[in-house]
This record gives structure tokens, C-alpha cells and sequence, in this order.
């Protein structure tokens, strides 16, 4: 059975074609589809999985963390969650991110998931492989 988790994730990206360009990249050749991800918004995807063995040893953790850190790389805004199973067990962390002139691109309202990691349901609703 195994240990399981709710995890998401947002990445904000500098804008559209920004974002764009780097989905299309990341996904070659790695264990992450397209369609796993929802458009929050032109900039804004978000990764949402209920009930998954997030293990740091598994190759799909593996590119999801990858991906993560190319996007910390390219300046992107981020914000990560994982509920366990057990109480209190929460890991989150983010950063706001850096605009192409240098400034903190801020904190959008869409990145709070870890207070309401069970408002984004919408997942199947705006798949971002469909913007592709």
C-alpha cells in the first residue's frame, strides 16, 4: 500500500509565451504528460494529484522536481504543497520569482494552495495540453 500524499504545485511564469516555451521543452522525454497540468491562468499552471506515493526515489517525483527547479532557474514564481497522510505532516515552499527587469513578480492569490489544496478540482476542466 505504501505511504500516500495530496500534493500540488503552481508555477508562474514570466507570461505566455514564457510559458509556453518551457512546458514544451520540460515534458521531452520525461515522465510528465501535459495533461496532468491545469491553466489557472496565461501564466499560471498548476499540478494537482490526490492520494499518490510522493517518494523521493520514484523517476515521476524525480520530474516533477526537475521541473521545479528549472523553473526556480528561469526566475519563474513557484509554490509547492504535500499533505500526508498522518496530522501535521505539510511540506510547502515557494518564492514569488523575478520578472525580465529584475523585479519580485509578487505573490498572485492563486498561490495558496496549501490552504486550499482542495479547491483546485478543476483540473480536468482546463487541461494545459489543449493550449499547446
Amino acid at each position: 500500500m505504501g505511504y500516500r500524499s495530496d500534493v500540488a504545485y503552481t508555477i508562474r511564469f514570466k507570461n505566455k509565451e514564457h510559458r509556453i516555451r518551457f512546458m514544451a521543452t520540460a515534458v521531452l522525454g520525461s515522465e510528465i504528460k501535459l495533461d496532468e497540468f491545469a491553466l489557472v491562468n496565461d501564466e499560471t499552471i498548476l499540478f494537482k494529484y490526490d492520494d499518490i506515493k510522493w517518494y523521493d526515489e520514484y523517476d515521476y517525483v524525480k520530474a516533477h522536481v526537475q521541473l521545479l527547479e528549472d523553473a526556480k532557474a528561469q526566475g519563474c514564481g513557484w509554490e509547492f504543497c504535500r499533505v500526508g497522510e498522518e496530522s501535521g505532516d505539510v511540506e510547502q515552499d515557494g518564492d514569488d520569482g523575478i520578472d525580465d527587469n529584475g523585479n519580485n513578480m509578487g505573490n498572485a492569490e492563486e498561490l495558496s494552495i496549501c490552504q486550499s489544496i482542495s479547491v483546485y478540482s478543476h483540473h480536468e476542466q482546463y487541461p494545459i495540453g489543449e493550449q499547446l
